[in-house]
């Protein structure tokens, strides 16, 4: 991976809490069309301020036990992400000869994964970016939706954002990837993990995700 992409991917992990919370907000919006689900505006807004409240309150306590800081993110945020669709389409063209057991392993080894590796900017949330969107028009059949925006950081610095979501077959929207910065998050890790997978294949890119969650959670 070049510089360029690595501060790229690390401005997208210091800005995931505003990024998904943005979006989050930008969803209840859309949910009060006639695609609407059971209160879907209410499930957001609670979301959104249990993450906010839960970092406000107990910023601290989390620094010293990441622990519950992963807990809370698995609780509160991960639900808004399709963890199963975002790994079958980050295990590409493996996806068609993995065993159901094997996709069902990736997927379970990624959310920790992503848990680990990105919970920690949640700490440095502190509410000075901004994000503005673009108008966004959904039908009552739609059950896909790309979401743009402009994420603008506290120093000014702006960065173009779209997130897919998709409800389909689902009972809510959630995302399953996302672009920041003409970073798109499926195709890096697509491309990270298929040199693993062509030399080890899919149970050696498991193994390898099991070592780096020991590491991250050490």
């Amino acid at each position: 991976m070049n510089t360029n992409t690595s501060n790229k991917l690390k401005m997208i992990d210091n800005s995931l809490l505003a990024l998904f919370a943005a979006v989050m907000l930008l969803v209840s919006l859309i949910m009060s069309s006639a695609h609407a689900m059971d209160a879907p505006d209410t499930v957001v807004k609670n979301t959104v301020d249990e993450i906010v409240g839960n970092i406000q309150a107990n910023r601290d306590t989390y620094k010293a036990d990441p622990e519950q800081l992963y807990k809370m993110v698995k609780d509160v945020l991960v639900p808004a992400i399709h963890v199963d669709r975002m790994s079958g389409l980050i295990l590409g063209n493996s996806a068609k000869t993995a065993t159901a057991a094997q996709k069902a392993e990736f997927s379970d080894e990624f959310e920790i994964f992503l848990i680990r590796s990105y919970a920690t900017a949640l700490l440095d949330y502190a509410g000075d970016q901004k994000v503005t969107y673009e108008p966004v028009t959904l039908a009552p059949d739609d059950d896909k939706v790309t979401i743009h925006a402009t994420l603008t950081t506290s120093d000014g610095q702006k960065y173009p954002i779209s997130l897919y979501m998709s409800d389909r077959g689902d009972t809510r929207w959630r995302a399953y990837n996302m672009e920041v910065a003409g970073i798109n998050f499926v195709s890096t890790y697509r491309a990270n993990f298929g040199g693993v997978i062509a030399a080890k294949g899919v149970d050696g890119l498991i193994a390898d995700l099991k070592q780096k969650n020991i590491k991250l959670g050490s």
